[in-house]
């Protein structure tokens, strides 16, 4: 693994983090990366090793056993993480998430009951919000939660749900009231849902291209029950809004990871560019192959500064909704593009097992679609240029 420049923002508090988590994906995740791609199982070996660096912890706070750690290291975490397996990435963003909207918006006796046991790794959570006709539309999700007198009662479906089968709890949006319009206000909220509650079916595994490792899936609420203790928070109505601030966050993560991904390309490119001769030169010597080089390396500086921007603003002002955006669609779009110049660099060897770009290659897709599709997020940033240019 090759030194990294030095980035503008970075304390050493930041770069011994990284290190530490560098350190555990060169020695526990690359050299098995491929094995465990090609059984697509759940890392759950890794999650212990991983909640003893602190990992699992990032989104707890210290008095409930986490590390809680600010947004710069929750970028340059997923960064690492990514950089050896997108597979094990996704797990831990899955379950930051939930931990963040449990520690977050939590009742204290939620947070006692989950937030240890997440830091410690014998809890995973998550989120689910896609329904199978709303996606970008959340305003519009149709999984309602009615009162019933100490219980609710959950009847709709879930589909295209990460880490369905080990989230416990997954944390589910719900129309809470159904006549509320518009519907984001005072009409969604979130629920604490466990794997044994009655009336709630984990369906089938939908296979996907990439992001080996963790599954996705359909899920059922028939009539599915839970104590009213297990609403996030002390009142209905603030789903949505609790929910965005979890996006915001997520879209760090999702650009920290998409410039692990990134990087991993450009590294792995520019070893097998100095290796491999044509014409009686290694290819590393051709100007081609060096304007690619360049174009990726300093797409990925540019979209870590990016994401180094957003955090700073994040921890400064707790919601940073347009700096996450851009960082997000600018590091994901730098994600497509470096892998897929990565694969040509390698020629026909690309498109095979034997080396690791066509894995990143297709792990880069997702990147522009989760915690918001590119194309929402610049119609978002968008509409913040035109409210502040008069």
């Amino acid at each position: 693994m090759s030194e990294q420049p030095a980035v503008l923002g970075l304390t050493e508090d930041h770069h011994a983090l990284r290190d530490v988590v560098r350190q555990f994906v060169d020695e526990r995740v690359i050299p098995t990366v491929m094995e465990r791609e090609e059984k697509d199982e759940y890392p759950a070996d890794l999650i212990p090793e991983m909640a003893a660096l602190g990992i699992m912890g990032m989104s707890v706070p210290e008095e409930y056993g986490g590390s809680d750690v600010d947004y710069i290291s929750y970028g340059l975490v997923f960064e690492e993480l990514a950089r050896g397996w997108m597979g094990l990435a996704s797990v831990v963003g899955s379950s930051a998430s939930g931990a963040f909207l449990i520690a977050r918006y939590g009742t204290e006796e939620q947070k006692r009951k989950y937030l240890p046991e997440l830091a410690a790794g014998t809890r995973t959570s998550g989120i689910a919000m896609t329904e199978p006709s709303v996606g970008s539309d959340l305003k519009n999700i149709r999984l309602t939660a009615k009162r019933d007198g100490a219980t609710y009662v959950l009847n709709g479906t879930k589909t295209m749900i990460t880490q369905a089968r080990h989230a416990a709890p997954l944390v589910v949006m719900v129309r809470t009231d159904p006549t509320a319009q518009p519907p984001h206000r005072g009409g969604m909220s979130l629920v604490l849902v466990e794997q044994d509650t009655p009336g709630y079916t984990i369906g089938r595994d939908i296979k996907k291209l990439g992001h080996k490792g963790l599954e996705l899936c359909e899920l059922t609420f028939e009539h599915a029950v839970i104590p009213a203790g297990q609403l996030l928070g002390d009142a209905e109505g603030q789903g949505f809004y609790q929910m965005m601030s979890a996006l915001d966050r997520g879209r760090i993560y999702m650009a920290g990871a998409s410039i692990g991904i990134a990087r991993a390309s450009l590294e792995a490119a520019a070893r097998y560019a100095k290796q491999r001769e044509a014409f009686g030169n290694p290819i590393a010597d051709y100007q081609a192959v060096k304007l690619k080089l360049a174009d990726m390396a300093l797409r990925i500086d540019a979209a870590r500064l990016l994401n180094i921007n957003a955090a700073v603003k994040t921890q400064a002002e707790g919601r940073a909704s347009v700096e996450s955006a851009m960082a997000k669609v600018f590091a994901s779009e730098t994600c497509i593009q470096a892998t897929l110049e990565a694969m040509r660099i390698h020629g026909g060897y690309g498109y095979t097992t034997e080396f690791p770009v066509e894995r990143f290659y297709r792990d880069a897709p997702l990147m522009a679609i989760g915690e918001g599709m590119n194309d929402i997020l610049m119609l978002s940033i968008a509409d913040s240029v035109l409210a502040r240019i008069r």
